[in-house]
């Protein structure tokens, strides 16, 4: 797939270069490029002028008769100029036809000084030469200080921007007419001649040099103008054209001189003041070679295509438009500052050409690749049966159809994978949940949302924290492991990972396996089978060994084998007790638990009246109100005050009291029972233990089986509460035991 998304790369590279070299090359884009010259171009700002126009206007015309006008007109002009003084006349009618006042305008020029005049060509010129020349009539081109072509040609539009400062061919040629003004001003060619000028002419016929921009400085009209007539009349003052450059030409409407600019029509002799203030104020705008500008359109469009293979999509458009935009930047900053124009229509064009080969070809990659995988996923061993319609895909002429049957029995499959794996895993019993790589949940089955909640999003190791805290924030792993929830159940949890079809991890499945059951049931087996081997054998072993031994006096050997059956019976008797506690099979009825811990009290009194042993319970009549099995909580409260009276010496007192702890945010109202005696007390190497079923703790009296406080914290649990004890040596034992009180209706 990659070097397939290579080789689609390549070719759009290929196709969007060769497509903007031809653009480039043969000037396709020179029409949307003048149009955002003409706009840029009015950004830019105006200067003052130095020029002054004389307009051969509709007024002149009117006064003085029709076009041409004998030379004795112009003859009069010359010399009011020449009492004005100008810095140069640019004279811009052609005087090519011999006249008898020619020498008179001769002279006439010579007194003005700084005058130049126009020529004109003729191509191609008589007997196969490339060009004819048409200059002034020898007396007056003896008298001019220089003579400029001022031809003008239009752009394909055909709009005037550009002129060309030099005309003719390697042999001879002429400057512009704008040009020779320039040096007659500074005595040395504009910077934008030397410019534009450094490639040679053509050897065998007419040619201009390179072209360079003229900056139109606004609409006809910019400049100063006075009419041809009012000088004539002497009605302008010199001081006006003193020092100026002034220009002799038609504008008027109905001469023929009249040319479109991108701001309008203009007069020819106004299209020559634009040009002269460019070259006096070196503001021509020079245009980039078409070399120049194909290189620079390359750089923002390789960019684009590095980025094309490089980059996320998204970031691809963003791009796109920032190299666009930079490339309109670029060019207008070029204009306006540094008086070059770098056209990118073509620069731009290569841009957008790029998006959509590329989306072709991407297109066509990943229809070929989709294709070529369902081909191949069709011909793969499926688990599930396949039904008639979907083995039946039939031949088909169009790729279209093709594609799109492919495709539906694809995504026919996956649904019918995915329907598969969904009823599969919510069918498990166990606890399932599926995980992504960061060990976040995906799915969860039934039996999952049963054990901890919605789990959707939330990481497997909280969740496992909320049924065993102390797994909070542990990475599980895979493999097995036994864990115990918070409420006393046992559960089995594997992980194994899931492995995606390149062999490569893409999450976990996580099973929670309760065994609670077999491990209850596992512990009640070790315990009967302790019981039968150990405690109940011993007592009948003891009553075994008795009846062997002769000469013992029957009334003493009847008192110890009834003590040893009555031994066996009880150790029976707290067994059956215990497996009835700890199967969690017990009635629920509300009791008040005051009455039962008097009642308790009431049963040991023979026991606490031998031992001459007070047991106190409470004096008030208050209610408390449990929900539970009156039997197990009776015996519980027996064991307790039974065990506190046995190991406490005579004369001491039981104290069992009774009250209320408020509801807080962990939980609800609940009943605090506390049994304390002042006996023996407990080893505190002992305290950890004395709940554990067979536990005897170091000097306890008697033969019992260790059931009783086993027992008791069995029942305390099963009913949702929770037993402690304190206990100080010589000082005596307390257990405090914790019930929820039952709300009343």
């Amino acid at each position: 797939m990659r070097s397939r998304l290579l080789l689609e790369w390549l070719l759009v590279a290929g196709l969007a270069v060769f497509t903007l070299c031809l653009l480039v090359s043969y000037r396709l884009t020179e029409r949307p490029d003048n149009l955002a010259y003409d706009a840029l171009m009015k950004l830019r700002p105006t200067l003052p002028s130095d020029v002054v126009i004389v307009a051969i206007d509709e007024s002149s015309l009117g006064t003085i008769g029709r076009w041409p006008w004998p030379r004795e007109v112009h003859t009069q002009l010359l010399d009011r100029l020449a009492v004005a003084r100008p810095a140069a006349i640019g004279y811009d009618v052609l005087f090519v036809e011999p006249s008898a006042a020619d020498t008179a305008l001769a002279d006439a020029i010579g007194r003005a000084g700084n005058v130049v005049l126009p020529v004109t060509f003729t191509v191609p010129g008589v007997d196969g030469t490339p060009f004819d020349l048409q200059p002034p009539v020898p007396p007056i081109a003896q008298k001019v200080r220089a003579v400029g072509h001022a031809d003008l040609t239009p752009d394909q539009d055909g709009i005037v921007r550009r002129a060309s400062l030099l005309a003719g061919d390697a042999r001879a040629h002429w400057p512009d007419f704008a040009e020779q003004i320039h040096r007659i001003l500074t005595g040395r060619p504009s910077p934008a001649f030397q410019q534009s000028t450094h490639m040679p002419l053509p050897a065998d016929r007419f040619g201009f040099s390179q072209p360079i921009l003229i900056p139109f400085s606004g609409s006809a009209g910019f400049h100063r103008t006075v009419s041809f007539g009012a000088v004539l009349r002497g009605e302008v003052p010199p001081e006006l054209l003193r020092g100026k450059v002034v220009l002799v030409g038609s504008t008027a409407s109905g001469s023929g001189d009249q040319y479109p600019v991108p701001s309008g029509a203009m007069p020819g002799v106004e299209i020559l003041a634009n040009l002269v203030d460019a070259l006096i104020d070196n503001r021509a705008i020079h245009e980039l070679q078409p070399e120049t500008v194909l290189v620079a359109a390359l750089v923002p469009l390789c960019l684009l295509l590095a980025a094309l293979l490089l980059m996320p999509p998204r970031v691809n458009v963003v791009l796109g438009l920032a190299l666009m935009a930079l490339v309109v930047a670029v060019s207008g900053g070029l204009l306006l500052w540094a008086d070059i124009w770098l056209p990118p229509t073509a620069a731009l064009a290569g841009l957008m050409i790029v998006y959509p080969l590329w989306a072709w070809r991407r297109l066509e990659a990943a229809n070929a690749y989709m294709v070529e995988e369902l081909t191949q996923l069709r011909g793969e061993a499926d688990a599930l049966p396949m039904g008639a319609a979907a083995q039946r895909t039939g031949r088909f002429n169009e790729a279209i159809a093709r594609q799109t049957t492919l495709l539906h029995l694809a995504i026919g499959r996956v649904r019918d994978l995915r329907r598969f794996f969904a009823d599969s895993l919510q069918a498990l019993p166990d606890a399932t949940l599926v995980t992504d790589e960061e060990s976040e949940v995906l799915v969860a089955n039934r039996a999952a949302d049963a054990l901890f909640g919605p789990s959707g999003g939330l990481p497997l190791a909280a969740l496992l924290g909320r049924l065993a805290p102390d797994l909070a924030g542990q990475d599980p792993g895979d493999g097995a492991r036994e864990i115990a929830a918070a409420d006393g159940r046992i559960f089995v949890l594997t992980v194994v990972p899931l492995n995606d079809a390149l062999g490569n991890r893409a999450g976990s499945i996580a099973r929670l396996t309760d065994i609670t059951e077999i491990r209850l049931a596992t512990r009640q087996r070790e315990d009967a089978l302790q019981l039968l081997t150990h405690d109940m054998r011993s007592p009948q072993a003891s009553i075994l060994a008795l009846l062997d031994r002769k000469g013992e006096d029957e009334k003493s050997l009847r008192a110890r084998i009834a003590g040893y059956a009555r031994r066996t019976l009880k150790l029976a008797d707290d067994f059956v007790h215990y497996a009835r506690a700890e199967s969690g099979q017990h009635a629920e009825e509300l009791l008040d638990f005051a009455s039962i811990l008097v009642e308790a009290a009431d049963d040991q009194w023979a026991l606490a009246q031998a031992k001459k042993i007070r047991v106190e319970t409470p004096a008030d009549e208050e209610e408390f109100l449990v929900l539970g099995d009156r039997s197990l909580l009776s015996r519980m409260l027996c064991n307790l005050i039974g065990n506190a009276i046995k190991y406490s010496d005579s004369g001491t007192i039981v104290r069992c009291t009774l009250e209320r702890e408020a509801a807080t945010r962990a939980g609800p109202e609940m009943l605090l029972c506390r049994i304390a005696d002042q006996g023996h007390g407990i080893a505190p190497e002992d305290l950890d233990a004395i709940f554990r079923p067979f536990h005897r703790s170091r000097g306890a009296e008697g033969s019992g089986a260790g059931l009783g406080l086993a027992f008791v914290r069995t029942v305390v649990q099963r009913h949702g509460g929770a037993i402690e004890v304190e206990s100080v040596l010589g000082e005596g034992t307390a257990f405090s035991l914790r019930l929820p009180i039952a709300i009343e209706g």
